[in-house]
């Protein structure tokens, strides 16, 4: 599909901001695992215009003109204006275009755009960057208090050792700016640590300390000859031995995968990624919005089933009921989990694991989303339940425990019908009573 050129000049001065999304679970004790749900950084341009009329008609033709076929146009970013060279494939993130119109037709305005930056992520060394010697500092720990003050207050520390949290400024010219850009990228947000020294000529102590970015986001005001100033936040981390956060030789992220299998061509979704594809099975999963709710297993007779979204912005589901009838209600779908290398993006063979699995059941479609159940029979005992033996003793694994249903005062059980009768708990027992214990078998 072609798509339009943005060939339209915009001011000198404008800003751009990278973002990734990043999840951190933190510990009492302060250390983190960290995983990056984006892959790819988001990146978004907001550009201003000042336009006599005719050139304004010109902006105003393609906003029209994109907005109202496929939505997307490649925005080349020039290197005279501050830019890297390369060409993007962008989005609008607005859906009006909003001036402000003074005399002969005159007008000023902002267009804000963006897109996914894949482009080949370079490693620029240490974070070594010069900045202002003025910056924000503070120390903190983790410090829980009662909720309701009282005569008996009471505080706990969990830190041995507070962090440290420093907001640096920077007023860089076009290469400088670049590196940093390039380095946020590579640490991909908050995601990696990196070393930092606090340099005594900044009124620092001169220590090293392990750090990472605080915010996901880098925003940049871009001025003239590609001039940036911008601030930082970076935060102390505590060191762990987790490969899943700390050892980037071995760092591995996890990702759902989605497959509905239809005649015709299946549905293959992976959960939430600016990746685009991934391979798995041979098979293509493309990155697409996917929620469901929480995956709840029990052992009654009852059907387990889970609620999914998927997208249906661009009446990708409407399209396959338009042109095959309903053929999802009743398909076979699995939902897997994989872990994929983040060094290389791709998967680490023998660490899948299927998470649901079942019959397509309930579809709901509107303009924004489609809507369905996946329901495993008989609550999925022909994958969940344990295989169990023949034999007159109960197989409830746990005395009192929610098979078994005894709540009495009684502490022990022998797994015999005898004690199970002793208990008045027989309409609960799990063995076979009439099975003999011991055959002996002449020849």
């Amino acid at each position: 599909m072609s798509y339009p050129t943005f060939d339209i000049d915009y001011q000198s001065a404008y800003s751009t901001k990278i973002e990734f999304k990043t999840q951190i679970n933190e510990k009492h004790t302060g250390k983190e695992q960290r995983y990056p749900i984006w892959t790819y950084p988001k990146r978004t341009f907001t550009l201003k215009f000042d336009k006599q009329f005719f050139q304004r008609e010109a902006l105003e033709d393609f906003f029209m003109n994109v907005a109202s076929s496929n939505g997307k146009f490649w925005f080349y970013w020039d290197k005279n204006k501050g830019g890297n060279d390369l060409t993007y494939l962008c989005q609008f993130d607005e859906n009006s275009l909003n001036q402000y119109v003074l005399d002969y037709g005159f007008s000023q305005c902002e267009l804000t755009f963006i897109c996914i930056d894949n482009n080949p992520v370079q490693n620029v060394g240490n974070f070594n960057f010069w900045h202002s010697a003025s910056c924000d500092f503070s120390i903190s720990y983790n410090i829980l208090s009662d909720k309701i003050f009282s005569y008996r207050y009471e505080k706990k520390n969990y830190w041995q050792n507070p962090k440290r949290k420093w907001t640096l400024h920077f007023q860089k010219n076009k290469a400088v700016r670049e590196n940093i850009e390039n380095f946020f990228i590579a640490k991909r947000g908050k995601f990696k640590s990196f070393l930092w020294t606090w340099d005594s000529d900044k009124g620092g102590d001169g220590n090293t300390y392990n750090v990472r970015f605080d915010n996901d986001s880098l925003n940049l005001a871009v001025d003239d000859y590609g001039f940036g100033e911008f601030s930082l936040d970076i935060v102390e981390v505590f060191p762990s031995q987790n490969p899943l956060s700390e050892i980037e030789n071995d760092e591995i992220i996890p990702r759902k995968l989605l497959k509905i299998e239809l005649d015709g061509g299946s549905i293959y979704i992976l959960d939430n990624e600016t990746l685009e594809s991934l391979s798995y099975n041979n098979e293509t999963y493309i990155g697409a919005p996917l929620s469901h709710k929480e995956i709840k297993y029990d052992d009654n007779s009852a059907v387990n089933k889970i609620n999914i979204e998927l997208s249906n912005i661009a009446l990708s589901i409407s399209g396959i009921i338009g042109n095959r009838g309903d053929v999802i209600t009743n398909a076979f779908a699995v939902l897997t989990l994989v872990f994929l290398n983040v060094n290389t993006n791709q998967i680490i063979n023998g660490m899948q694991k299927i998470l649901y699995s079942g019959k397509c059941n309930n579809l709901s479609l509107d303009y924004e989303k489609a809507s369905m159940d996946i329901e495993s029979e008989l609550g999925g005992y022909e994958k969940l339940a344990p295989i169990i033996k023949y034999r007159p003793t109960c197989q409830v694994r746990r005395f009192k425990d929610c098979r078994c249903g005894y709540n009495g005062n009684e502490t022990s059980c022998d797994r015999t019908f005898t004690r199970c009768s002793q208990l008045g708990n027989t309409l609960n027992f799990r063995g076979f009573p009439s099975c003999v214990l011991e055959t002996v078998i002449k020849v």
